[in-house]
């Protein structure tokens, strides 16, 4: 009976200690490690929202220079189905992630001033 109960104390103060850990790992949202590290394969795709929660593109792709200097996002904007967007740069350190969306200020209307962004050789 004291062994029963000394391996029953053992689980209830491994699973008290183990318990938050593992409830901070359920929360972190898809595109975060462990280690604070964000995947670009799971943001790439994302909706990029401004500050009133509109809708203004779609995070395309992340580049990332050889030559050193700022990691850039690629960002769909405008159009519907397709039809009418463009492509614009920005530095990912304008992209904030906020409640697990990404956050960007401005409007559609000037992110679609901005320069049209085409990649080498016009390829998606």
């Amino acid at each position: 009976m004291n062994n029963f109960r000394s391996v029953l104390a053992a689980s209830l103060l491994v699973f008290s200690v183990a318990g938050p850990a593992f409830a901070q790992q359920q929360s972190l949202p898809p595109y975060m490690t462990t280690d604070n590290n964000m995947r670009s394969s799971k943001i790439i795709g994302m909706a990029v929202y401004n500050e009133k929660g509109e809708k203004i593109g779609v995070l395309d792709d992340i580049m990332l220079p050889t030559m050193g200097g700022e990691v850039t996002a690629v960002l769909s904007v405008g159009g519907f189905l397709g039809i009418g967007e463009k492509m614009i740069k920005v530095p990912l350190s304008h992209v904030h992630f906020m409640a697990g969306k990404p956050m960007m200020e401005g409007d559609k209307t000037a992110l679609m001033a901005m320069p049209t962004y085409s990649y080498y050789g016009g390829a998606r």
